[in-house]
């Protein structure tokens, strides 16, 4: 690994793509998203999730599976079956 070039101050600054997201999908809209696509099953529905939203934890993928699932009033809308 070299040194950094003459006038340069540490090391380069990484630019996003000007598609990268700006901020974190929220669970609402992640449990809107994922009521449309009506998945076959929980694994899929998390495969979904995955392809879709690729940047946010696992942990907020299976909260809104879980919301989806345990919805208020007991009204589930699409769950996959």
């Amino acid at each position: 690994m070299g040194l950094p070039a003459q006038g340069m101050r540490g090391l380069p600054m990484h630019q996003s793509s000007p598609s990268a997201r700006e901020r974190e999908p929220s669970l609402a809209e992640m449990v809107d998203w994922i009521g449309r696509q009506s998945p076959g099953s929980g694994t899929e529905a998390l495969r979904q999730l995955r392809a879709a939203f690729p940047d946010s934890p696992l942990t907020l993928r299976v909260a809104a599976l879980s919301r989806l699932f345990f919805r208020p009033g007991g009204d589930t809308g699409s769950v996959p079956r």
